[in-house]
């Protein structure tokens, strides 16, 4: 779901040494802004910036709305409920707590907020939406310093913000991939704009580390990168690889440690064994890849064309293995069974930022001398709107409507009334807000569930027959017959719908699974019902 901008500058004058090599033909052209301010140019600033607009005006919208915006983001509050109590993450998989497979870090900067703001939807809300305006400045930072003008930083903003919708309008809500992506762009721009080779290369490392530690995929981009850089400038290469090394390393070490072994189990052993879909192995690269982001990337492509290679080749180096790392991090997610279009994110982060780069090096390099000159110029900025075109979305339908919250209000307001404990399986966090104790999330005990040959697998099993058979819960929630059903219905009795047949569609929420609290199950032996 989501959105980007113009202008003239004298001649620069000598080269910051500090700011590493000078950009290319800095020299050339100096009467012309990067961009034109005929009514195309004017008009790809501008619809840039309305994407942009956009974005933070969606955000601010649903930064307060009390339920999911998403089936799993209630889940994430239960993470940062046990940080703030002092109590692990990763142990044993069991009903009372079962982990997501991602790392810490994410989780203990939103939990550190929530001791100021309150534990809930609002700290990890607002740990992702500063990630996601980092995520907006450092794509201009990363592409200013190309342009004598502003316009193709904006645009390269605009475009990752036109992506909102097509990579499942994530960049707001409380997981994990604006946080994850934010520290990945911030090690590239580190890498392409700090001279020192060994401070540079030593930050990007740190940064790397930490986005590993808020998504694993985060190493499926650094490896890669730190090869390149060792094989172009290896003192910027050495440092990097040192710093991501020791960080990820050492923190890998203690929690793997302090969790009895947990910690690897969640983080790789699990996401190993989830099943390929092959039907996406082609279709991500015309349907998800080039069908959204296509133009931006066929235009991007003059950034490494449109100018010699060798003056610059360590940075074009850099440039080809961080995007094909982005895009390949996106393929290597897309293709397993769970994933959902937020994990295309890194692919469309590639697209902008090559966006902004073919643009500003199109544009210091073209002929406006000519007719010919003038209209072919034109020509490509009406393709860049094209592209921002085939972007467009709704703004509205991603927003929960009023309806929608007095649905949730009405559903903790039965659950309180309930006299013992409850499970939601799939919403967890209802139960919670009723007072009832956090429970795991259906998802992360699946994993689990997964692999038939584990121990861990064998002992929950054993523990959700036990609980079914002693009627441990007195109210089951579920959304439709998953396996929970499935283990609970020999025990347990429908007695309830959740929701009238004239409210179809309400209290779904607007991105990810498409699910919602359903039926109202009680012990098999109990009388009377429970309604919404």
């Amino acid at each position: 779901m989501s959105p980007k901008r113009r202008g003239d500058s004298p001649p620069e004058s000598a080269p910051d040494r500090t700011a590493g090599p000078p950009r290319p033909f800095a020299s050339e052209h100096q009467a012309t802004p990067a961009l034109p301010l005929g009514w195309p140019g004017v008009a790809l600033v501008c619809v840039a910036l309305l994407y942009l607009a956009t974005y933070v005006v969606l955000a601010a919208l649903r930064l307060r709305f009390p339920f999911e915006l998403e089936w799993m983001e209630g889940a994430s509050i239960g993470h940062i409920d046990r940080l703030v109590r002092g109590q692990p993450l990763y142990v044993k998989p069991s009903i009372d707590f079962t982990p997501f497979i991602y790392p810490p870090l994410y989780f203990q900067v939103s939990a550190w907020l929530a001791k100021l703001v309150g534990v809930g939807f609002l700290p990890l809300r607002l740990v992702s939406i500063a990630a996601s305006f980092g995520c907006f400045a450092l794509l201009y930072a990363l592409v200013r310093p190309e342009s004598r003008s502003p316009a193709p930083a904006l645009v390269a903003a605009g475009l990752f913000a036109a992506c909102y919708r097509q990579g499942g309008a994530w960049l707001d809500i409380g997981r994990v991939d604006s946080m994850f992506l934010c520290l990945v762009l911030g090690a590239y721009v580190v890498l392409r704009r700090v001279g020192s080779p060994w401070i540079g290369g030593a930050v990007a490392g740190l940064l790397f580390a930490l986005a590993a530690l808020t998504k694993q995929a985060a190493l499926f981009i650094a490896a890669p990168v730190a090869l390149a850089v060792l094989a172009t400038d290896w003192r910027r290469g050495a440092a990097l690889s040192a710093a991501l090394g020791i960080v990820f390393g050492a923190t890998y070490a203690v929690i793997q440690q302090q969790s009895q072994g947990w910690f690897h189990f969640y983080l790789f052993e699990l996401p190993r064994h989830h099943p390929v879909i092959g039907q996406l192995l082609r279709g991500f690269w015309i349907e998800d890849l080039l069908g959204p982001v296509g133009i931006a990337l066929a235009i991007g492509a003059c950034h490494f064309f449109a100018a010699p290679l060798r003056p610059r080749l360590a940075r074009v180096t850099l440039d080809a293995v961080m995007i094909g790392a982005l895009v390949i991090t996106g393929y290597l997610t897309r293709i397993r069974v769970g994933s959902y279009v937020n994990v295309l994110l890194p692919a469309y982060l590639a697209a902008a930022a090559l966006f902004g780069l073919g643009l500003a090096a199109l544009f210091e390099k073209r002929d406006r001398a000519t007719p010919g000159g003038r209209m072919a110029e034109c020509y490509v900025l009406l393709v860049c709107l094209v592209q921002f075109a085939v972007l467009a979305y709704k703004p509205w339908l991603q927003i929960p409507s009023d309806a929608d919250r007095v649905a949730g209000e009405q559903i903790v307001e039965s659950l309180k009334r309930v006299e013992g404990d409850v499970w939601v399986p799939r919403h967890p966090y209802l139960a919670a807000m009723a007072g009832k104790p956090w429970r795991s999330h259906e998802l992360a005990m699946q994993d689990v569930l997964r692999r038939d040959e584990m121990p861990a697998q064998h002992e929950l099993v054993g523990e959700l027959n036990a609980a079914a058979r002693a009627h441990r819960f007195a109210v089951l929630v579920l959304d439709d017959e998953t396996w929970v059903h499935g283990t609970f219905a020999p025990y347990y009795s429908l007695k309830a719908k959740m929701f009238r047949d004239d409210e179809a569609r309400l209290f779904f929420p607007v991105t990810g699974y498409y699910t919602r609290p359903g039926t109202v199950w009680l012990p098999s032996d109990s009388l009377g019902s429970t309604q919404r």
